[in-house]
């Protein structure tokens, strides 16, 4: 999947990625693959997959993708 990161807790080691398909899943500083959490900005294009944890969704193996950043042209949903 591919979304954009929408709000980075650095302090708490965890964000928040808005989906292509609309939906917002959360993933921590554990979840990123080749990547650390002080790399990633707000609106930077990520790819990741989905994971059931419980009742919730959380975003793993997230990649940046290289060069992208989201803007109000290429902004999902």
């Amino acid at each position: 999947m591919r979304g954009s990161v929408t709000d980075l807790m650095r302090n708490l080691g965890y964000g928040f990625i808005l989906g292509e398909d609309g939906c917002i899943a959360c993933f921590d500083e554990n979840s990123l693959d080749g990547s650390n959490l002080k790399a990633l900005s707000i609106g930077d294009w990520v790819e990741y997959e989905l994971q059931r944890w419980g009742k919730s969704t959380l975003a793993v193996k997230v990649r940046p993708i290289a060069g992208s950043k989201i803007t109000a042209a290429n902004r999902p949903g």
